[in-house]
């Protein structure tokens, strides 16, 4: 009986995490609840099958996830950002750059290889998490 209310306590946190992990485990630990009250097996036999199960499960959505990545495949009208011109202050480790966007600095990469260089323009296309994706523009902040 306690496979079944940790499977379902497992079952209802992953309703708040969204990683299915825990839907592995939980779906684990209830075949071996199952196991148990279908075929009366022992506690060690459920813990080896539960085991069995989560890395199995854990393995096909490891795999899933890498088959499936998570790309901000956002469109430009889904943020009011995308497609604003920035300026590039000064560049940073690790090819972020230090922008000035909306009276304030970002830190942004350019999503293909640039020549850009200090007061140059960019526009925002995407983001990731605080990092504003870029990509090159013609213009500078210095013509004449």
């Amino acid at each position: 009986m306690i496979w079944f209310i940790v499977a379902l306590i497992l079952f209802v946190l992953e309703m708040f995490s969204g990683t299915f992990y825990l839907l592995v485990i939980s779906t684990s630990l209830l075949s071996a609840g199952l196991a148990e009250w279908l075929l009366q097996t022992s506690n060690n036999i459920n813990a080896v099958i539960a085991t069995v199960f989560s890395i199995v499960g854990i393995i096909i959505v490891r795999l899933w996830q890498q088959n499936h990545p998570r790309e901000n495949k956002a469109k430009a009208s889904d943020n009011p950002d995308y497609g604003q011109t920035v300026v590039l202050t000064k560049p940073l480790a690790n090819g972020l750059w230090q922008v000035h966007y909306r009276g304030t600095t970002w830190q942004a990469r350019f999503i293909q290889p640039t020549t850009a260089k200090t007061g140059d323009n960019a526009q925002i296309i995407s983001h990731n998490g605080n990092i504003l994706n870029l990509t090159s523009q013609i213009s500078t902040t210095c013509q004449e």
